[in-house]
């Protein structure tokens, strides 16, 4: 072979070894030691960058925490390229039938936890189809605040509360949103969509039976008859009103406190009295994280939430005040020597997430809608109840007949 032939094959050679070198890079690919997370959490992001540090040192893996509130459509997009995400920290357990529904979502393996160890509401939010797609990390509820300056006695039941607060400021929250009025549908036997064995039958809406319409007929004597509430009364002005001492009590959330502190609001928190003999079931919002089913790291990613699940909820407790999922994280002293989370946690137990299904979307509007007419007389109870099972019932049909 002449001089001239070995240096092109040498050429050649190279040229292919660089190649088949940068294989695992081309197309796309990421590289091969760094998980790339985003997380729809704000003020703890530094502690997920801190623990996100902490289990790439100890697995030699650089771990890159982005903040994006992720749209399905953005999210489809990203996960093909070089910088696209392996996995979602913290998102509402009510977005995460989406990117299922989209095939986007993977199935968590089996052995990644148990689920006794973790509240009931927690887990139940991570099933969709029967099937569980991510892992629990942080839980929220709503529970009673009250006046400690008009109300001397706590109530144990709805029946007592409207004793107390009539005369004394009344009791306000938004009345018009499935979110509130949850308790009072499911303590009668009402129910928005039947959940059976992990999976919602989103065909078997409950919201018209006889107990959901005892319940609207409840909520409609709270306008008619004591006028607590109102299509006026939204969630800021029931906020604002017990934050200037005008009510007696107010249903919210852990979210509400820190303006109550600032105020000098002179309250308390309890939980939920019963109603018509029951627990008053509040929705339960779950921080929910989940992998990517286009990640060719997901065993990693997994490793990786789990980690910061399993070591990081008290360090995310006190950055952003979200209550762990994990039932032994919620006995840490530092969680119970607060009363409010302690309040917090006891009525999570009492509560469930709103359903797990894309189909969930279409009742808000038409369920706030349907409780305004009602106000107006231009609808019965049973009427508004029968009214919005039956447009939830079209909105749904329609939203899948595109599918």
């Amino acid at each position: 072979m002449g001089k001239k032939k070995i240096v092109m094959f040498g050429i050649l050679t190279a040229a292919l070894i660089g190649v088949l070198a940068g294989c695992g890079k081309a197309d796309g690919q990421k590289d091969d030691k760094k998980l790339t997370v985003w997380t729809n959490m704000a003020v703890e992001g530094d502690t997920i960058r801190k623990y996100g540090d902490e289990w790439g040192k100890a697995n030699g893996y650089t771990v890159e925490v982005i903040k994006q509130s992720p749209s399905v459509q953005q999210f489809a997009q990203a996960v093909n390229s070089e910088s696209g995400p392996d996995a979602v920290v913290g998102i509402p357990n009510d977005q995460l039938a989406n990117f299922v529904n989209a095939g986007l979502a993977a199935q968590t393996p089996a052995d990644l936890y148990q689920d006794a160890d973790f509240s009931n509401a927690a887990i139940q939010a991570c099933y969709v189809e029967g099937n569980r797609y991510a892992a629990p990390l942080a839980v929220e509820t709503i529970a009673l605040f009250y006046n400690t300056e008009k109300v001397s006695k706590v109530p144990d039941t709805w029946e007592e509360l409207i004793e107390t607060a009539s005369g004394n400021g009344g009791v306000q929250f938004d009345a018009t949103s499935i979110y509130y009025d949850l308790g009072f549908v499911r303590a009668c036997g009402g129910y928005i969509f039947k959940y059976e064995d992990g999976a919602y039958d989103v065909n078997d809406v409950g919201l018209a039976n006889e107990g959901a319409v005892e319940a609207y007929e409840f909520i409609y004597s709270l306008y008619k008859d004591y006028g607590y509430v109102s299509a006026d009364v939204t969630a800021d002005i029931a906020r604002s009103n017990f934050q200037n001492g005008e009510t007696a009590f107010y249903i919210g959330g852990p979210w509400d406190i820190d303006g109550f502190q600032s105020a000098g609001t002179p309250y308390d928190i309890c939980v939920m009295p019963t109603f018509h003999g029951e627990n008053f079931v509040t929705p339960v919002g779950t921080q929910v994280s989940f992998v990517s089913s286009k990640s060719d790291k997901q065993d990693m990613a997994w490793d990786f939430i789990m980690y910061l699940i399993d070591n990081g909820a008290i360090d995310m407790y006190q950055a952003g005040a979200r209550i762990p999922a994990k039932l032994s994280d919620q006995e840490n002293e530092t969680i119970q020597s607060d009363p409010a989370s302690k309040v917090f946690i006891e009525q999570s137990g009492c509560g469930e997430p709103m359903p797990t299904v894309s189909e969930m979307g279409q009742l808000w509007t038409i369920h706030t809608n349907n409780i305004r007419s009602m106000w107006t007389g231009e609808l019965t109870p049973k009427a508004a109840a029968e009214n919005i099972v039956a447009q939830l019932k079209e909105s749904v049909e329609l939203m899948n007949s595109g599918k």
